[in-house]
């Protein structure tokens, strides 16, 4: 892979304590709208400032994968497409708001090989913005080709530690769910296209040549165009549940619609079945929800044609908390999203705050 344009890092050539080249991005208003139109994700907090702060919050941001991707593409920036990233774990501490200038960076922490001899580098990642210093970081495992010819697989099965086990002290509503698996949200439903996944790189600006140069992924080790590993793709009809395309004949439409509901009283109805999609399992009489942290563990590449299906179960619950925000439980639910020949492609696992608010 070296002898292309693309400039490809090996292992070996990685020192602990290295930084990352890091880059800007101006989270303007066209790019919030771009990642919306790149995913079918109509979340109104992340595109309608009006709506924003309607709800609280002080401009519309940008939403958990976005700012997964942009970590994401930091890794990829700096390895080329070599870099398989396995592994990333991610913390928001603040909001990236819109027209914020956000700073990515990045450092090595660890350099080792894994127990098959593959080369791989742990990374610690932040966005900065201009009023902050850290308003997210993260984790990262990637995975390199080393001078002795050793080449990251692009298949992996799932390792049993990435599994999470239940929490002694869970509720007993919480523990009374455990054995139930629920269909989530296929994405995308309809084969992927090479136009997708291109909209998502228009979006973050993330030209790693494997999602985009089809000679050159053809004839990599992924065999062809894939996409970006946290890659999210709703694809069409999934504004539905917001209202888009509501009139299409056998549509359902929303019930909030049916209710004849207008202005922000109708976004905030539509918004809650929204909300659900991304809460499987919400305790009683927690309606708000935030996410405190979000890991994703990758096994195979998401590829152009494929579909991806999902399976939600629980995987933790507290004892009843109290925070700055009001009375809740903080929860783990894990997405599990396969193929259409059954593949797990990757898991995801959001750690999330459910409360009522005081």
């Amino acid at each position: 892979m070296n002898a292309t344009p693309y400039r490809s890092l090996l292992w070996d050539a990685v020192a602990e304590g290295e930084r990352l080249p890091g880059f800007g991005y101006e989270l303007s208003m066209l790019r919030l709208v771009a990642f919306v139109r790149a995913t079918g994700l109509y979340d109104y907090v992340h595109h309608d400032p009006e709506y924003a702060r309607a709800v609280g919050i002080k401009d519309a941001f940008a939403a958990t994968p976005h700012i997964g991707g942009l970590f994401c593409r930091a890794v990829t920036d700096w390895t080329g497409p070599s870099g398989m990233i396995r592994r990333i774990e991610f913390r928001m501490t603040g909001q990236c708001l819109r027209n914020d200038m956000l700073a990515v960076s990045g450092q090595v922490t660890r350099k080792h090989r894994a127990d098959d001899g593959t080369g791989l580098i742990d990374v610690e990642l932040n966005i900065a913005t201009q009023d902050a210093p850290s308003v997210a970081a993260a984790k990262v495992t990637v995975a390199l080709p080393s001078a002795d010819g050793h080449y990251p697989a692009t298949v992996r099965e799932r390792d049993p530690a990435d599994v999470i086990l239940p929490n002694d002290d869970m509720p007993d509503f919480a523990r009374a769910r455990l054995d139930e698996i629920r269909q989530g949200n296929w994405e995308p439903r309809d084969p992927l296209l090479a136009s997708d996944i291109h909209l998502w790189c228009e979006a973050l600006e993330d030209w790693n040549p494997l999602y985009w140069d089809a000679e050159f992924a053809a004839a990599s080790p992924v065999g062809g165009i894939v996409s970006p590993p946290i890659g999210l793709f709703f694809g069409a009809g999934s504004g539905l549940v917001v209202g888009l395309g509501h009139l299409k004949p056998g549509a359902i439409v929303p019930e909030p619609i049916v209710r004849d509901l207008h202005g922000i009283e109708l976004m905030s109805a539509l918004r809650q079945e929204l909300i659900r999609g991304g809460v499987p399992f919400p305790p009683p009489d927690c309606p708000e929800t935030v996410v405190t942290n979000a890991v994703y563990n990758f096994y195979r590449p998401l590829r152009v044609g494929d579909t991806l299906r999902t399976e939600q179960r629980l995987a933790t619950c507290s004892q009843l908390r109290k925070t700055r925000l009001g009375e809740g439980y903080f929860t783990a639910g894990e997405n599990l999203l396969y193929n259409q020949n059954g593949e797990l492609v990757r898991t995801t696992l959001l750690n999330l705050f459910c409360y009522r608010s005081q």
